[in-house]
């Protein structure tokens, strides 16, 4: 039996041999110390013993007299000593690969290397004995022949672990095999459940209930866990961007613009009025008075012309606008409540704002009905006003052009459609019965409204036949039409009469969606005409090439391409559970682009009755979502806001930091996935990238640190109503994910962090409320269908490295 001169520790990391730069050793004596772990105590295995006699190496003994080394060890109450005689198993088969991988590398550790690689660093650093040199350019690690045999002998044990790398699934699916994981140590404890996750599927989602994502990397960074940079975080600072650029455009300039152009109509309208000719036009203009004014009210105006004929009406109008509740009485349509007037979204941030909601969306709530004639001639009278006055047209053409492209076009008949409708005669001609009666033949041949009204069978009122024009228009969107179009009401016979966020995937062919629809949900069951209307949606957008139109449609699309598949892929991110974290994403990532565009998208409805000295820091590794396809298209999402953000350069730096990161993000993917090694240089760039998005965020909030509303990242939006409940969709606080990633041929545990989604029936949520409810976790369940892939009631893994030598 031969006796190895070698000290058994369990644990495991792969050896790196590089040192890096000399620093000073800490001299502050407020610095705390450090307190060491020997855990050499711990249980061996059952197995024969082999006894060790380490003993002391004299090539050693001199480093540790070198000022620097000395200095800085005495700082740290250690010192050089011969440690007394240790056991380790002859049968290196009854350990594991990752102590196996230990048991090799703590021959090294014992001779005074520095390991590069974190998670061997950090272990190591928990036992008092390891005292490894550093910033000395000559010194080489010297094995002695008994050592140099014994690794030989367990690299030659570990080569026969890894003949099995990847393990096949009942699904023909090759996953990385979790008994070759090398960092399970790194944590102080993995739930069974956990560790069963990843031999099934490569990863665990754990609800972790983090206010923001980024922290989750800020305890990587500080603990060395392996990044695993998520689409979700990208995601999140994109939207924020968006949402940022966004109320700073409609509080700088949306809401001035709509103001002045409601003001200078209304001095125009005065004008019309005082003029002689048009004294037979009274009723006419007095009602576009009524209008601009109630308009001019809801956004908050102390100035505006309320003919005396409507004193009484303006009241009543006044009223229910300020309690945000019943139904109009100026312009009367049973399917508008002023609840909708509701400030949401990032609208409740500032008076403004709150102000340009209500305004905005009274506008778009009251259209009037194109064969009421006295609603309509009101309208031309105005649509004349601004068509007059050169100057005003082009302030409202800007406007409505800013709208488009960020969310889409106007999905009804709008003033633009009036405007095209009227001739070049005065006012009293322009109003002239015959001429009205052309505009209303002109505007009945129109078919613009693509998000489809849905009445029940049993709905009588003459409002399911009336065609309206507004002021301006609510636009399109693409979850608007699907949602319209697979809904189906009739009171208590209503087969389907909410729709599913998953509606969207389905109907650009996702399969893990569609699956759950009939499966899970059994809709095709419940409503016999379900698999038709969904059959004819995915026709209809199979070919859907106008994703650059607007933000609403390029945002959608990045957020598919969350769920895109692709045979490079590793095959964990083809398991059906992998898919349903991509749903998730992608739902989460929708949910901000209605909850950022609520104001101006056209909601669908049915309607029924450190530390400074010592080495330098290890290497920490990062890992990114390989999801190729959704970094090419994230990109191409931040060419778009680079052209958009034309109308407002705030925050111009910003998004360059945003595109850098991105595209350090996308080569890292493509480099996973090609086989090609990530340099030193863009893991250590990637090490604080929680850090990053920060300061990102920070930035975008013009601020040094986060509000105490800005401290949550929850948000919600309502996307759909019916029967006076509305479909929410939200996201609430971050989860961890855990995913075992191949880095240097070796499988870790990796961390990162992905969004919480949410979609419930209720009534209608601001943010303010929805981050109370969040963070008392007053909250609905999430989704059936995403449940089963949340540990819910684990606590995150902890972790257990110490990092006394290094930053």
């Amino acid at each position: 039996m031969k006796i190895y001169k070698i000290i058994f520790f369990l644990a495991s990391v792969s050896i790196i041999t590089n040192c890096k730069k000399k620093t000073a050793p800490p001299k502050e004596k407020e610095q705390k110390k450090v307190e060491v772990i020997d855990q050499s105590s711990m249980d061996q295995p059952p197995s024969e013993l082999v006894s060790v006699d380490y003993g002391a190496k004299g090539y050693l003994k001199k480093y540790y007299e070198i000022p620097h080394i000395q200095e800085f060890y005495e700082w740290q109450d250690m010192k050089y000593q011969i440690w007394e005689p240790k056991k380790f198993p002859e049968d290196l088969s009854v350990l594991s690969y990752d102590e196996l991988r230990l048991l090799r590398n703590e021959i090294y550790a014992r001779n005074g290397h520095l390991f590069d690689d974190a998670f061997l660093r950090g272990h190591f650093n928990r036992s008092k004995w390891y005292m490894p040199i550093f910033d000395v350019d000559d010194f080489e690690v010297i094995l002695s022949e008994e050592e140099q045999e014994l690794i030989s002998k367990i690299k030659e044990e570990e080569e026969k672990r890894k003949e099995l790398k990847t393990i096949t699934d009942k699904n023909r699916l090759e996953l990385y095999n979790a008994d070759l994981i090398v960092n399970k140590k790194q944590f102080k404890e993995i739930p069974q459940k956990v560790q069963n996750d990843f031999s099934n599927q490569n990863f665990s989602i754990l609800e972790a209930n983090r206010s923001m994502p980024f922290y989750t990397y800020d305890e990587n960074a500080y603990e060395y866990i392996p990044h695993y940079i998520t689409t979700d975080l990208y995601l999140f600072i994109l939207h924020k961007y968006f949402s940022t650029s966004l109320e700073k455009l409609d509080e700088n300039f949306m809401y001035v613009q709509l103001k002045t152009i409601l003001e200078e109509a209304s001095y125009k309208l005065s004008a019309l009025a005082k003029s002689e000719d048009n004294k037979n036009l009274k009723s006419s203009l007095e009602w576009a008075q009524m209008y601009t004014a109630t308009a001019q009210y809801a956004m908050g105006e102390k100035k505006y012309v309320v003919p005396d004929d409507y004193a009484l009406e303006f009241d009543s109008e006044k009223e229910a606008i300020n309690l945000i509740q019943g139904k109009p009485s100026f312009i009367p349509n049973i399917l508008v409540n002023y609840k909708e007037l509701k400030p949401r979204g990032h609208y409740t941030k500032s008076d403004t704002l709150k102000k340009y909601f209500k305004g905005f969306k009274w506008i778009s709530l009251n259209g009037i009905n194109i064969k009421n004639k006295k609603e309509l001639k009101g309208l031309i009278t105005m649509a004349y006003a601004i068509k007059s006055d050169q100057n005003l047209y082009e302030k409202y053409q800007q406007y409505v052009s800013i709208i488009e492209k960020l969310a889409g076009q106007e999905d009804n008949l709008s003033m633009s459609n009036l405007i095209q409708a009227l001739g070049d005669t005065n006012l009293e001609e322009t109003l002239s019965d015959t001429n009205v009666n052309k505009i209303i033949t002109y505007l009945d041949g129109f078919d613009k409204e693509r998000v489809k009204r849905v009445f029940g069978k049993e709905f009588r009122n003459e409002e399911k036949e009336i065609k309206r024009l507004f002021f301006l228009s609510s636009t399109y969107s693409i979850t608007g039409e699907i949602f319209s179009r697979l809904v189906h009401v009739d009171d208590l016979n209503s087969k389907r009469p909410f729709p599913n966020g998953l509606d969207l995937p389905a109907v650009f062919n996702n399969k893990t969606a569609e699956e759950i629809l009939f499966n899970e949900y059994k809709y095709g069951d419940k409503w016999s005409e379900f698999n038709e209307r969904l059959s004819s949606l995915q026709e209809q957008f199979y070919k859907f090439e106008d994703w650059d139109n607007n933000y609403g449609y390029k945002g959608v699309q990045t957020a598919l391409q969350a769920t895109s598949e692709d045979d490079r892929y590793p095959d964990y991110m083809k398991t059906n559970a992998y898919n349903r974290k991509e749903l998730s994403t992608a739902l989460a990532s929708w949910a901000h682009i209605k909850h950022d565009l609520i104001l101006y998208q056209e909601k669908p409805f049915a309607a029924e009755s450190g530390q400074g000295g010592g080495p330098e820091p290890p290497q920490h590794y990062s890992y990114v979502e390989p999801n190729l396809r959704f970094w090419d298209t994230a990109l191409e999402l931040v060419k778009w806001l680079e052209n958009i953000s034309k109308f407002d350069s705030t925050f111009a730096s910003e998004l360059k930091e945003i595109k850098d990161l991105g595209e350090k993000l996308r080569l890292v993917a493509y480099q996973q996935v090609e086989g090609k090694t990530v340099s030193s240089e863009i893991y250590d760039e990637l090490h604080h990238v929680g850090g990053t998005i920060e300061y990102i965020l920070f930035g975008l909030l013009e601020t040094d640190h986060l509000s105490e509303r800005e401290k949550s990242m929850a948000l919600i939006a309502d996307v759909y109503s019916y029967k006076r409940s509305n479909l929410n969709v939200a996201v609430g606080h971050a989860d961890d994910i855990y995913v075992i990633v191949p880095i240097n041929g070796e499988y870790y545990i990796s961390r990162g962090s992905i969004f919480s989604y949410h979609e419930f029936i209720g009534e209608i949520f601001d943010d303010d409320q929805w981050k109370s409810k969040v963070k008392k976790g007053n909250i609905p369940d999430r989704p059936k269908w995403i449940q089963p892939i949340i540990n819910d009631n684990i606590k995150g893994l902890e972790g257990q490295l110490e990092f006394r030598v290094g930053g």
